[in-house]
């Protein structure tokens, strides 16, 4: 049954007075004649499984709920559909098919007006289908406004039966609310034209089963490891907030081209209530051959489904191929009820076997949960190191402070530090410093205009002085602002000088030149102070927060952004006890004893993690949200947070595994992406240069990060040397600016270079003092066998930077040379001034061959030499290669026809390195040697053998 009833005002009405309008609620209240007429209109004219279709000449909102709301009419089992525009002249093919049941449309499409609206896909660019399922199909879409790469799932909901749709729009609702590293982000959902489209993140990467189709050797060990690792934390992340995927399976894991893990199709996921969790769920669902065992028994199941499922994936990466198989359904379930799979022959180590079998145990019980299978998995490096470092901590140890030039990357020694001290803490300010030692020595330099090194004057000292005042005192930490200084003593009380009004003593004081208690605070056990500029956070043995100074842009969490002159108690909005914090310019992050993080303060550029993707076609974001004037929840990281640092445009954290993750403005490269263009507000990511490293210290500068590693290395990226307010030098820089920039570098008449070029001179030039990824700039080594290294420490505030280095007598420290060699020749330190850093970083991954000397090296097509041991097929071959190189730099060639020259490019090369392959078996690689490296030039001594720089 088809209507027609659409009135001018694009409302739907049988007839045309207000009260028959047809909408949820007319079709939901009891006395409503719209009720009345459709309950008639499906229990006397339609049967089970008729159509109510209603043909539109404009489109309509909330298509959906009609839909619900009639079906909700009648027990009677009815579709709806809304064929829109069908007057339209280019109508899509299944609303043509039902406009042709009921009228001749080739005779009304010649008088009717084309009334079609502007499309909102009119803002993507379809590039093509990438996969089709069940109920719809996945589509490449480019945006046009940023040329970003989207996917987008299109599901007709005409065709979908009351079940399917709630599928769907389950899928919607669970997508809306996950927010993972590696699960497939989740954008925006629109409806349009009965098409239900879902907007997500693009892997380009294709999807894990793909990749071991198309594997002909087994995989390495490390690579299973890494691609189970990125499973298992998603899957825990799932877990941890009641998510069942039910749907696991290597077409379901999406890769990206850097090799980084997507968990995807959330269709069939649950969301685990009390019940599900008390009882399990019952549903059988899923791919058979992932199935559960208790899935194929018809019993009820939990997470512990999901863990098997991985373990199937886990068995097929290391065998490429399926754990459980059959002739058909029954062999299979079969072969899975009795758990019958053959036993893993691969290379593999007794650890991930191990693994295999505890995933896939009948017993759900007793099959690990993610959390304990990452422990299985990863290697307790952390811990190890820890120890070592507790166990020396009974050794002798010395200390030396260490300014760090952001510009030159070089280190120089603070002067006339008093001579065989341990350094316990550093706080640094743009006015001063403070260091304290194990022997509660309290030493102070700096500007001293207010007063804040506590001396009693107001001179400036140039050197570390003794603060005579303290002396005696059981100092716990100290922390310090500009223009002010505060200390925490034993039982938790607070002193406080300098600028009077930072130090919380009420109003128009005058600065306070000794250390005075801060008597309101008497009554707490205070085990933490977190200084910003000019704001001050005080943490309590009970995890409550008093806050006082200057409390613009909301930092202070009052909800204003007011001054407050004395210590006030905030809000804070979680029951967990505040343990940790970290104050910033404009901006203030607590922490709670189990790792999440509360935010308050100024948001731009969204550092402080808390703004969330509004979608294409939302409004526009108010400009007021930026500021967070009260203690704020921050999304929940994939892992407990364990460190973090708040700059002035971007901020980060360090997780429990030892990854960094970092958010906020990134002009100056600051986010270790490679590049200086922005990220999306939801595509958080960890460092990936960093993923091999376990880092332990994380600093957000002005336009630089820095972060040190349990092996005692220090890592720079970012902006050495400020833009000098260029503008042209500021806009956002791509990789292809730079690798264009390398094609430009000499150029003499600068006048005649086109708008391109001028484009790729600036970004050489910005270049010059960027570095994008992070680069290893100090690693520490050991020295006589009775003497360690180790960096202990770093403090900072905009581009100043302080580093701690203690050196232990008595006990070896374990050093990172000799757990790690490196099989790559290592050139000097004038040399790799000359090289890129993204170059250099893929030279320090690459494997070095060794070449005799006495024997002719290859020279390919192009120069003036040719060796007599390549064959005309090879020169032939390399002559390929070259011209489908120029023809895709070129891009002369469709989307499909370019990808057709990459696949054929990819094709010669794997050719030419088979062909080539006798080179790599001439020599084993030479053996590492020490000598080699060139010793860091940031200390002062040149006999130094303190550190290595790469």
């Amino acid at each position: 049954m088809a209507f027609n009833i659409q009135t001018r005002d694009r409302r739907l009405a049988i007839i045309g007075s207000e009260d028959s309008e047809i909408t949820r609620s007319s079709l939901t209240r009891k006395s409503s004649p719209v009720l009345a007429f459709f309950r008639w209109i499906i229990s006397e004219l339609l049967v089970d499984g008729a159509f109510i279709d209603f043909l539109l000449s404009t489109p309509i909102e909330h298509s959906s709920q009609l839909c619900f709301a009639l079906q909700a009419v009648s027990p009677k089992k009815v579709s709806v559909r809304f064929v829109s525009r069908f007057l339209s002249p280019d109508l899509a093919p299944h609303n043509s098919q039902i406009v042709a049941i009921y009228i001749d449309h080739g005779k009304m499409k010649a008088s009717s007006p084309d009334t079609r609206a502007s499309s909102a896909q009119n803002r993507y660019e379809r590039i093509r289908t990438v996969g089709k399922g069940a109920f719809g199909s996945a589509v490449l879409y480019r945006r046009r406004d940023d040329s970003s790469l989207v996917i987008i799932k299109e599901i007709n909901m005409y065709d979908l039966d009351s079940s399917q749709r709630q599928l769907a729009l389950n899928e919607v609702s669970l997508l809306s609310r996950i927010e993972h590293p590696n699960i497939i982000a989740y954008y925006d959902s629109f409806e349009e034209e009965g098409l239900l489209m879902i907007e997500m993140e693009y892997a380009d990467g294709g999807t894990l089963a793909q990749m071991l189709s198309r594997s002909e050797d087994l995989l390495l060990e490390d690579v299973v490891i890494e691609m189970m690792l990125q499973m298992l934390s998603a899957v825990g992340y799932l877990h941890e907030n009641s998510v069942l995927h039910r749907d696991l399976k290597t077409a379901n894991i999406f890769l990206t081209k850097d090799a980084f893990v997507k968990i995807g199709d959330f269709g069939i996921s649950k969301i685990m209530g009390t019940d599900t969790l008390a009882q399990g769920a019952k549903t059988v669902v899923g791919t058979p051959y992932y199935i559960s065992p208790e899935m194929c028994s018809g019993n009820t199941y939990n997470e512990k489904s999901d863990m098997w499922a991985l373990g199937c994936i886990l068995y097929e990466m290391c065998c490429l191929r399926k754990a459980f198989e059959g002739e058909n359904l029954p062999a299979l379930v079969n072969n899975i009820m009795a758990c019958s799979y053959a036993p893993i022959k691969a290379p593999y180590s007794s650890e991930l076997k191990v693994l295999v079998r505890e995933l896939l145990q009948l017993d759900p019980q007793k099959r690990p949960s993610a959390g304990d299978a990452l422990k299985m998995l990863r290697p307790s490096d952390m811990r190890r190191n820890k120890n070592a470092l507790r166990s020396a901590s009974t050794s002798t140890k010395t200390s030396s402070l260490y300014f760090l030039n952001t510009g030159s990357i070089a280190l120089s020694p603070v002067p006339r530090l008093p001579s065989r001290i341990s350094i316990r803490q550093v706080a640094v300010s743009e006015s001063h410093t403070l260091m304290l030692t194990k022997d509660n020595l309290l030493y102070g330099w700096g500007l001293n205009l207010n007063g804040e090194l506590g001396l009693g004057d107001t001179k400036p000292r140039g050197y570390p002085q003794l603060i005579e005042a303290l002396k005696g005192r059981d100092i716990q930490s100290i922390a310090c602002g500009n223009g002010f200084s505060v200390v925490r003593c034993d039982r938790g009380t607070i002193l406080a000088f300098g600028k009077g009004k930072c130090l919380g003593i009420g109003k128009q004081v005058e600065n306070v030149l000794k250390p005075t208690l801060i008597e309101q605070l008497l009554r707490d056990n205070i085990k933490e102070v977190v200084c910003g500029l000019e704001h001050v956070i005080a943490i309590t043995e009970a995890g409550e927060c008093y806050v006082w100074g200057d409390g613009s842009d909301g930092k202070l969490g009052t909800g204003n952004t007011g001054t407050v002159h004395s210590p006030t108690k905030i809000i804070i909005p979680t029951p967990k006890r505040v343990v940790y914090g970290r104050a910033g310019k404009d901006a203030t992050i607590l922490m709670t004893e189990d790792g999440q993080l509360i935010a308050m303060g100024n948001n731009r550029h969204n550092k402080l993690n808390l703004t969330q993707r509004q979608g294409f076609f939302a409004k526009e974001r108010n400009e007021n949200s930026e500021l967070v004037l009260r203690p704020t929840l921050v999304k929940a990281f994939p892992e407990r947070v364990v460190d973090l640092h708040v700059g002035s445009s971007h901020s980060g954290v360090i997780l429990e595994s030892g990854q960094v993750m970092l958010f906020g403005k990134n002009e100056n490269g600051e986010l270790g992406l490679g590049n200086t263009q922005p990220i999306a507000v939801r595509g958080l990511k960890p460092v990936k240069s960093l993923l091999q490293h376990a880092c332990t210290q994380v600093i957000c500068g002005d336009g630089f990060t820095l972060v040190r590693t349990t092996e005692n290395e220090l890592f720079f990226w970012g902006r050495k040397h400020d833009t000098g307010g260029s503008e042209e030098l500021s806009q956002a820089i791509t990789i292809e600016d730079l690798e264009s920039s390398q094609k430009i570098r000499v150029v003499e008449n600068r006048r005649n270079v086109g708008t391109k070029d001028k484009r790729c001179q600036n970004a050489l030039e910005i270049f010059n003092d960027i570095i994008p990824l992070p680069s290893l700039i100090l690693r520490l080594q050991e020295g006589s066998s009775d003497k360690g290294l180790r960096l202990s420490g770093m403090a900072a505030v905009g581009k100043k930077v302080l580093v701690v280095v203690d050196s232990t007598e008595g006990k070896r420290l374990p050093s990172a040379l000799t757990q790690k060699t490196r099989s790559l020749s290592v050139t000097s330190l004038a040399e790799q001034s000359l090289v890129r850093t993204w170059l250099r970083e893929e030279l320090n991954q690459a494997e070095f061959i060794p070449i005799d000397s006495t024997k002719r090296k290859v020279r390919f097509s192009g120069t003036d030499e040719e060796d007599p041991k390549l064959s005309a097929s090879d020169s032939a071959l390399l002559k390929e290669i070259e011209n489908l190189k120029i023809k895709i730099n070129e891009q002369t060639t469709t989307v499909e026809g370019h990808q057709l020259q990459m696949t054929e490019l990819q094709e010669k090369l794997l050719e030419l390195q088979t062909r080539q392959s006798f080179l790599r078996k001439a020599e084993p690689p030479p053996a590492y040697d020490k000598r080699s490296v060139p010793y860091n030039r940031l200390f002062p001594e040149n006999t130094s053998k303190t550190c290595a720089i790469l």
